[in-house]
């Protein structure tokens, strides 16, 4: 039986995976090319395990502004739902490949939450 999440390595799976994928999407990759060094998508895996830990666990060891990075980008590159829709899908997969129950529910709940929020910051419908 697979294992519900309840750790920050759990995390790290999960943003692991996902980064995977949208590192190979040929629809999605282009908005994470900063992401291609192996350094900075170390670094930059663990601020999101900060931020998902905060965000599911309320630990408090994310303190940034997780919206700026995101209006940034979609300011240069520009983002569409269907970016977002992909998005999710390759972030439930992640979850789903590895974790079952209520805290794997939540934080694909949660995403689809934040998600909704940064189309509504970005204007895309």
């Amino acid at each position: 039986m697979t294992k519900d999440i309840s750790t920050r390595e759990d995390l790290f799976i999960i943003v692991n995976d996902f980064y995977s994928d949208l590192l190979e999407s040929k629809e999605l990759s282009h908005f994470f090319e900063a992401f291609k060094n192996e350094e900075a998508l170390e670094h930059h895996l663990n601020s999101l395990v900060d931020f998902w830990d905060n965000t599911l666990f309320y630990s408090g060891t994310y303190q940034r502004n997780a919206m700026k990075p995101h209006l940034r980008i979609n300011r240069k590159k520009g983002m569409a739902v269907s970016d977002f829709d992909l998005w999710l899908k390759l972030f439930s997969k992640a979850v789903d490949h590895n974790f079952k129950g209520q805290n794997a529910e939540a934080i694909k709940n949660k995403a689809l939450s934040i998600a909704t929020v940064m189309k509504l910051k970005m204007n895309i419908y």
